[in-house]
C-alpha cells in the first residue's frame, strides 16, 4: 500500500507513539519547514547588516517565518500528542468497539490513526482500504507520507485493499464501524465526496458507526497551520455530505481546538 521508506531513521521515528503527529507533520512537510528555518535564519542575521528601513523588514519577515514554523509543530503538538489520550482514543470512547466485528478504515497512506485504532480493537476483522489517486491527490507531503510510511506491525491479520470513492471493494450491509482519520480532505472535488458517503451508507450495517477525525477550515486552524489549513473542509461540508447519504450524527465535538469529531450512524429505516 505505500512505497518502502527511503531512510533508515524515519520508520522508527513514525512508530513512535507519544510524539507521532508532530514527528508526521515535520518529516511530511520537512522540504517547506527547512527552507522556512533556512530563510528566518538568513532573514534575521541579514537585519544586522542592513540600515532603515530593510533591516526593520527583514527582521520582522524572519522572525514571522520562524514563528509560523514553531506555531505549526506546537500546534501540531497540542492536537495530536498533547496528553495521553488521542482524538482515536476518544472516538473509541464515543464508539462501541467491544461488540465489533468488521472494521473499515480508510485511508489515503497516512497510518498513523490505522496505528492507534489498531490498538484499541484487537478482536473480529480490520479492513485497510486504500483510497489514494495520483492524478487527483497531488499534493507533495501525501506522496512523501506514502514513501516514509513504515509497514504496519501488528499481531493480527490485517486485510488490505484498494478502492475509488464510488466503489469500496466491501460488500453491502457489513461494516460495523468505519472509520475515517485525517484523510478525507484528500477528496478536494464534491463528487468524490457524495460519492465515498454513499458508499459509506451502502456497506455500513444497520445501526453501523461512522467514526470521521479530520481538521476544519475556520479561524483556530488558519492561526496554527496558516495556509495550509485551505486544504481542509468546513465542518459544515462534512455534515452536509453525512446528512445527503442517509447517515445520522450522534455526537460532534472540536478536539483540542484544532480538530472535529463525529460519530454518525446509519439508522434503520
Amino acid at each position: 500500500m505505500t512505497a518502502k521508506s527511503q531512510t533508515r531513521f524515519s520508520p522508527s521515528l513514525l512508530r513512535n507513539h507519544q510524539y507521532s503527529g508532530t514527528i508526521s507533520t515535520l518529516l511530511y512537510n520537512w522540504p517547506i519547514f527547512s527552507g522556512a528555518l533556512f530563510f528566518g535564519l538568513v532573514a534575521v542575521a541579514a537585519s544586522a547588516w542592513l540600515h532603515a528601513p530593510w533591516d526593520l523588514v527583514l527582521l520582522i519577515g524572519g522572525l514571522g517565518v520562524l514563528g509560523l514554523v514553531f506555531n505549526i509543530l506546537i500546534a501540531s503538538f497540542i492536537v495530536y500528542d498533547w496528553g495521553h489520550k488521542r482524538e482515536y482514543d476518544r472516538l473509541v470512547e464515543l464508539s462501541n468497539l467491544s461488540e465489533t466485528n468488521v472494521v473499515i478504515d480508510i485511508t489515503c497512506g497516512k497510518l498513523r490513526g490505522t496505528r492507534g485504532l489498531l490498538s484499541c480493537f484487537q478482536q473480529g476483522h480490520y479492513f485497510v482500504i486504500d483510497i489514494f489517486d495520483p492524478e487527483k491527490m497531488t499534493d507533495p507531503a501525501l506522496h512523501r507520507a506514502r514513501e516514509m510510511e513504515p509497514p504496519l506491525e501488528a499481531g493480527r491479520r490485517i486485510y488490505r485493499r484498494t478502492g475509488d470513492p464510488d466503489c469500496l471493494p466491501i460488500p453491502h450491509n457489513w461494516a460495523d464501524v468505519i472509520y475515517c482519520s485525517f484523510s478525507l480532505h484528500e477528496l478536494q472535488h464534491g463528487a468524490d465526496r457524495q460519492a465515498i458517503f454513499a458508499e459509506f451508507a451502502r456497506i455500513l450495517k444497520p445501526n453501523g458507526k461512522l467514526l470521521i477525525a479530520e481538521h476544519g477550515r475556520d479561524w483556530p486552524n488558519f492561526i496554527a497551520f496558516g495556509l495550509g489549513a485551505l486544504s481542509y473542509f468546513s465542518p459544515s461540508t462534512w455534515a452536509k455530505h453525512m446528512a445527503d447519504a442517509g447517515l445520522t450524527v450522534q455526537h460532534h465535538e472540536r478536539w483540542r481546538g484544532l480538530a472535529h469529531l463525529w460519530v454518525a450512524e446509519r439508522k434503520l429505516r
